[in-house]
């Protein structure tokens, strides 16, 4: 378990590069960012007892450095830090370096304007404080679960991609037009082929992305990004 709660410099500059985690695999993380320290103790001995690894940080920049866990994780935001950062800020600089880990707000001091923004931010869920610990369980659990799903999904996006890979390039055409709505015949006639042609690559094409049947084809195809 990583704990830091350093009272260096508050600000996102200067924020360091991902650097090592400290997080060992398999059961899932939650990291915390919130300036008190309280907050921090109350939420590690609440979640920890749940299966999570529980990493804190009171400080943007500490979090910045450690970057992202390598489990799936979430990440819960106090709105309003030290030094006067916020955590849609905090947000924002994920989004701007590509970082994914979904996130649920924590803040004692909100409006309709915080959540609105929160929820703009892509925020997976907004709690104000004290929080009803039932409640931050739950968030959390859907949290993660966000987490596992895009994890999967990633997954499979770059399996398909590396099968598409296997694909000639008239193989791939093929798969383009079938993606389009074209049945074999149209295709035939668009390439200016023999329809026994266009069901030889179709089946080659389909052997390679590991496509049991059309429909399957078209989903692989579209997670390897072959529809233009």
């Amino acid at each position: 378990m990583r704990r830091n709660k350093t009272r260096e410099s508050t600000g996102l500059v200067p924020l360091l590069a991902a650097g090592a985690n400290g997080m060992s695999g398999g059961d899932p993380a939650v990291v915390v960012l919130d300036d008190d320290h309280a907050i921090l103790d109350s939420l590690e001995r609440l979640l920890t007892p749940h299966g999570y690894q529980v990493r804190l940080h009171a400080e943007p920049a500490d979090f910045f450095s450690a970057g992202l866990p390598p489990v799936p994780a979430c990440l819960l935001l106090d709105h309003q830090l030290t030094g006067g950062v916020t955590g849609v800020q905090v947000h924002a600089e994920l989004v701007r370096r590509g970082w994914f880990i979904p996130t649920v707000f924590l803040t004692a001091h909100w409006n309709v304007q915080v959540v609105v923004n929160a929820m703009r931010a892509g925020a997976d869920g907004f709690l104000t404080k004290p929080f009803d610990p039932a409640e931050l369980v739950d968030a959390v659990a859907q949290a993660v679960q966000h987490a596992r799903t895009k994890q999967q999904n990633d997954l499979k996006a770059t399996t398909a991609r590396l099968r598409a890979a296997k694909l000639t390039p008239r193989e791939r055409e093929i798969v383009r037009l079938i993606v389009a709505g074209f049945l074999s015949k149209e295709i035939a006639d668009l390439l200016n082929i023999a329809l026994v042609t266009v069901k030889v690559h179709r089946g080659r094409a389909m052997h390679k992305l590991g496509a049991g049947n059309s429909v399957n084809l078209v989903h692989l195809a579209t997670l390897a990004d072959i529809t233009r």
